[in-house]
């Protein structure tokens, strides 16, 4: 019985110890940043249509319309990694 005991300590740690650093998600003007950066590192490679949709998420950022701005900033990074 004290088997199940250690397991039950022990299990959940090594699960936590295993998973990647996480990455902090919010809708600050740092996060636009970093969506930005990330998808100037992929845009020569990403179609028009997507550098388009960066660019809006990029204005809408830097008009203070960061959830905005972030979602398409998201949603073109997440398209150029996917190769459409």
């Amino acid at each position: 019985m004290p088997w199940v005991l250690a397991l039950l300590v022990f299990l959940p740690a090594a699960a936590f110890a295993q998973q990647a650093t996480p990455r902090l998600i919010s809708d600050s003007p740092q996060y636009c940043a970093e969506l930005s950066g990330r998808f100037a590192a992929l845009e020569i490679e990403a179609p028009t249509h997507l550098r388009v949709l960066a660019d809006e998420g990029r204005q809408l950022c830097a008009e203070g319309q960061t959830r905005s701005g972030i979602a398409k900033l998201r949603r073109a990074l997440k398209e150029a990694q996917r190769g459409e």
